[in-house]
Formats: structure tokens, C-alpha cells, sequence
């Protein structure tokens, strides 16, 4: 082993990248010592970036990476030579075809403290990161392996720009993965959703993450974005609309009273209209599943709010009346809220 590292070490930087001799870097990883390491990252580092957006270097960079991960002995200047070297391209890095992967491994193998630049960057280019095809598998990993404080850094910046994430073809997928993943701010990204809801239950991609927020959120999440659905001179359109229809069956299956009354009062006028396409006929499915009796036997919106007022309930919101409420969730927080909010006047 030492007789081929003394030979190979004085040729390593170009061996990374060459389509067999990245074969031996990475052996040479797997067998040498601490020192010899050490000698690697001193010759690699200033070439890192290069070498990681290489189609071979960047397995030779995935490996050193591994071999600087905890219980591997690595000293602390070798780990923070290869951060340093690695951040002053980072977003290049992020976005690449090839040194996506190494953002990921570092990600997956390194302590948290080394991996800070990564997620500065990704706090500082939310948006441009997030709607990339590369930035967003990367965005995922971050959420996977971020300790508290860099989770709250990268999340309540999705937060912030969610309805702009959402519409796009991978953004989308960013805030669909903090819903599932990361539950503390489903209120938060409910209630910018919220604010939105008929606009974005219209589009392609957006409506895939309001059929999720109607899905994950909480009963009083659900109850605010239902109400906002139930907009009687925005239904039609909804129940004519290629995405939007998902959106509305979605919300038939996860609406409670009076919330479930409110949906049924803005849709039993455009009954007898869904007869006449796919869509329609998968709603009314979706209907008949809730009310079996058929929309003309079941309670208005009317009579179940003045049933929950009758035992001492509090009327709830009706359609088209929650904008403050769905932006005081939007603006929440672990511990409060998330940005300095000025008091509603008296």
C-alpha cells in the first residue's frame, strides 16, 4: 500500500478524474491511514469544486467526503478544508448533474457545523435551489439531516415563499416533503396556502399540494381551507376545472360539519351539470359516499351552524370570510411567530 500511495499521491488530483484512475483514488481511501488522508485533502482541496462536477471525480469526492464522517478518525483541519474548499462554489455544486451528489454526501456524512455553508446557501437561494431539478433533491436531504436551528433556518424560508414554490414543477415536491416530514410547521404552510387556496387548487402542480395540506393538516387547518373552497360563485369553475375537481373531491372526503355542509351548499346548484363529464361523475361518487341520501336530504350550512350554536358552540367562519386567520397561521411558529407582525388596529 505505501509503495503504490507514493506513487499515486503525486498524480491524485488527475487520477480523480479519470474514468479508471478514480477506481484506485477511491481504494486508496478505503486503506490509508489518517496521515496519508491527510496528504489527499492537502493536494484535493484547492481542485475539490472542479473534481466534484467531473462524471468521475465525483465519486473519488463522494469517498474522500465518507472517509471524513464521524468514527473515521479525520481531523478537523482535513474536514474543514474540504467545507471551505467546497463552499466557494456551492450553489454550482448544488445544481449540478454530478456534484449534486457530493452536497448529498456531505449532507448524509458529515457533522452538522461543517455542513452550515450548505444550508446558508440554501437559506440565502430558497427559491432558486428549491426550483431546481438538482437544488430540490438536495433541499430534501438538507430537511433530512438538519439539526433544530438549521431546520427552522431553511423551513420558515419555504414557509415565506410557498405559494411562489408550489406553482412550480419542482418546488413543489420541496414543500410537499416538509408537509410529510417536518409536521411543527404544517400550520404554517397551511395558512399560506390558504390565502391562495382558488387560485392554486387551478393549477397543476400547486393543486397536488393543496389535495397534501387538505390531506395532512390539522382538523382546524382543514376546516379553514374547506371553508375557503365553499365559495358558491367560485364553484363552478372549481367543479369544471382538470385540477381543480381533484382538489374538490379531496375536500369532500376530509370535511367535518359544518365545514361538509358549507362544500355541499356551493355545489347542489351545479348538480345536475355533473352529469355530463368524467370529473363531474367522480364527484358525485365522492358525494354519495358522504351522503348517501343524495344533497337534497342533507343539512344546509345554515342549520348545522345554528345546531353547534343551539349547544353552546361558536359559530365558525363562513366561505370568503377567513384571509385573517389563514394569515395569522401562516405566520406562526415553534414558540410564536415567525417574523415581527404589526397589531391589527381596535
Amino acid at each position: 500500500l505505501e509503495t503504490i500511495f507514493s506513487e499515486a499521491i503525486e498524480h491524485v488530483v488527475e487520477l480523480t478524474t479519470d474514468p479508471f484512475g478514480n477506481y484506485l483514488c477511491q481504494k486508496l481511501l478505503d486503506h490509508c491511514g489518517p496521515a496519508q488522508r491527510s496528504q489527499v485533502v492537502q493536494r484535493v482541496a484547492p481542485h475539490l469544486l472542479s473534481i466534484s462536477l467531473n462524471i468521475h471525480g465525483t465519486r473519488a469526492a463522494q469517498k474522500l467526503v465518507e472517509k471524513l464522517g464521524p468514527g473515521e478518525g479525520a481531523s478537523e483541519e482535513d474536514t474543514l478544508a474540504v467545507s471551505e474548499a467546497l463552499s466557494e462554489g456551492v450553489i454550482q455544486l448544488i445544481q449540478d448533474l454530478n456534484g449534486n451528489h457530493v452536497a448529498q454526501r456531505c449532507l448524509q456524512k458529515l457533522e452538522p457545523r461543517y455542513n452550515q455553508f450548505i444550508y446558508d446557501a440554501v437559506a440565502d437561494r430558497c427559491v432558486q435551489v428549491a426550483s431546481h431539478r438538482h437544488g430540490c433533491c438536495v433541499f430534501q436531504r438538507c430537511i433530512d439531516f438538519a439539526s433544530p436551528k438549521q431546520m427552522h433556518l431553511i423551513v420558515m424560508k419555504v414557509v415565506d415563499t410557498t405559494v411562489q414554490l408550489v406553482q412550480d414543477p419542482f418546488g413543489n415536491y420541496v414543500v410537499q416533503y416538509v408537509l410529510e416530514q417536518v409536521p411543527a410547521y404544517r400550520p404554517n404552510i397551511v395558512g399560506q396556502m390558504a390565502m391562495s387556496i382558488l387560485e392554486l387548487s387551478r393549477q397543476k402542480f400547486s393543486s397536488n399540494v393543496v389535495e397534501k395540506c387538505l390531506q395532512l393538516a390539522t382538523p382546524e387547518g382543514q376546516a379553514m381551507m374547506v371553508t375557503q373552497l365553499s365559495q358558491k360563485d367560485q364553484m363552478l369553475q372549481l367543479l369544471q376545472d382538470p385540477y381543480a375537481n381533484y382538489v374538490i373531491q379531496r375536500a369532500l372526503q376530509v370535511a367535518s360539519s359544518p365545514q361538509l355542509e358549507m362544500l355541499f351548499d356551493a355545489i347542489r346548484p351545479h348538480v345536475p351539470l355533473l352529469r355530463n363529464t368524467s370529473y363531474g361523475r367522480r364527484i358525485q361518487n365522492r358525494i354519495a359516499k358522504r351522503c348517501p341520501g343524495g344533497l337534497e336530504q342533507w343539512q344546509t350550512a345554515e342549520e348545522a351552524v345554528a345546531m353547534i350554536v343551539a349547544q353552546g358552540g361558536e359559530a365558525p367562519p363562513m366561505p370568503g370570510g377567513l384571509e385573517g386567520m389563514s394569515a395569522d397561521m401562516a405566520q406562526m411558529q415553534l414558540g410564536g411567530i415567525s417574523r415581527h407582525v404589526p397589531p391589527k388596529p381596535p
